[in-house]
This record gives C-alpha cells, sequence and structure tokens, in this order.
C-alpha cells in the first residue's frame, strides 16, 4: 500500500507516453550489495575508511565518480589527481558489477518490463557509469525491453531527461520517472515530470508523495494515470 499521496496528484496528464527508470532500488535489489562493495573498497584506504563511509551514505545516490573525486582531492589531499580517480572507478567496478548482475530483481520489475515496453519507450537513468550499465542490463537479459540505456557519467540524470524529451517529442507532464531516492524524486520535479517512488529503504526527507513496495504496485500506479 501507498504510505502518502503521489506528487503527481495536482498536475495535469495527458496520457503516460514514456517511463524512465532508475536502475539500483528499482529494476534491481542493488542497494545493499554496493555498500556492502564500497564497505569492502574503503577497507584498502584504512586511515579513511570511515570518513569514506560517511560521505557515501550522506551521498548515497550520487554518482560514485563525485564520491572518488571527494575522496583523492580532500582525504588523500591529491587535487588533480585524475589517474587516482580514474583507478577508484576501475577497482570499484570490477568489485560490484558481477554483484549487481546476480543480485535480485525487485518483485515485480521483470513483468513490469515486460508489459510496458509494448505500451511505451522504457528509458533507464543510473548513476552507474554508461559501460557498466549496459554490461548489467545485457547479462541479466533486460536490454530488449528497454529503448535506451543512460549511465552517469556520462549523462546526469536531468541531461538524460532532456534528451528524452526532445527525442521522444513529448511533454515532461506525459512521462513518468521511477525512482528511490530524494534526489530522483528532485531532478523529476525540477523537469516537471511525474514521479513515482520505489521504497528501497532510502530515506526520503520530503514525503508528500507516494512510495510503494515494489514494481507491482507502481504499475497499478501507471495503470491509473492511463
Amino acid at each position: 500500500m501507498p504510505l502518502r499521496a503521489m506528487h503527481w496528484e495536482n498536475q495535469h496528464v495527458t496520457q503516460v507516453s514514456v517511463v524512465i527508470l532508475d536502475f539500483d532500488g528499482v529494476i534491481v535489489e542493488s542497494n545493499a550489495v554496493k555498500n556492502s562493495a564500497f564497505d569492502e573498497f574503503f577497507t584498502r584506504y584504512p586511515d579513511y575508511c570511515d570518513a569514506m563511509r560517511s560521505f557515501h551514505l550522506e551521498n548515497h545516490a550520487k554518482p560514485r565518480c563525485f564520491k572518488f573525486t571527494y575522496y583523492v582531492e580532500h582525504l588523500l589531499k591529491r587535487p588533480g589527481d585524475e589517474k587516482a580517480i580514474e583507478q577508484m572507478a576501475i577497482d570499484f567496478s570490477a568489485l560490484v558489477a558481477d554483484r549487481v548482475i546476480n543480485c535480485p530483481m525487485v518483485s515485480g520489475a521483470e513483468s513490469f518490463l515486460q508489459k510496458f515496453s509494448k505500451r511505451v519507450p522504457l528509458y533507464i537513468s543510473s548513476v552507474t557509469p554508461q559501460d557498466e550499465l549496459e554490461r548489467i542490463v545485457a547479462a541479466r537479459g533486460l536490454s530488449s525491453y528497454l529503448k535506451r540505456l543512460y549511465g552517469d557519467p556520462p549523462h546526469a540524470k536531468s541531461e538524460a531527461i532532456k534528451q528524452i524529451l526532445k527525442s521522444e517529442d513529448v511533454a515532461p507532464n506525459q512521462v513518468v520517472f521511477v525512482g528511490d531516492s530524494a534526489s530522483d524524486y528532485q531532478v523529476a520535479k525540477e523537469s516537471g515530470l511525474i514521479f513515482i517512488g520505489r521504497d528501497s529503504g532510502q530515506p526520503f526527507p520530503d514525503s508528500d508523495f507516494d512510495l510503494y513496495a515494489d514494481l507491482n504496485e507502481v504499475a497499478n500506479a501507471i495503470e491509473r494515470l492511463t
């Protein structure tokens, strides 16, 4: 059951023409998997492990390159060391990708993709880097359901949304964004999209919208819009 009233209640919806989905915590139950991988990664830096973990948790939905840049420049005191940032990204990807490939799907996610991919274009917009995102989605056999994947880097979610609106030639109030974090809600709100929240356990300081337990409930919520 929903926790609160949905953000789209006061929006005029002509039709749902496009659905954009976050990946971690929306399609796959990977948030805990990634947190565990970060904890393991941080042990490589014992003097900074606690500070790295705290920064990660405070910026959970930010792209990992944002976090690695902070670690290198502000904790390791090596400003401008792009090679170190890049190596962190490589090392972490090697640590986490297979775990995300093998973690459980969110309940109802596969049936959601099967059903809605026949009705509207489906997109993924994630803070997972592009190459890694494509590898994971392909390995899980989900590519055929999705029109395009936008990973970060290189595509910030706000820019991905702009590109999708332009390529599909749709108004923002025809697009649903399904996310599981406050930053997902914020980017959808700023872009004028209809936001539907999936409750993956991430905190939502703003509570004027629904959080749904799984993709079966999200599907029902979208059905009520059409």
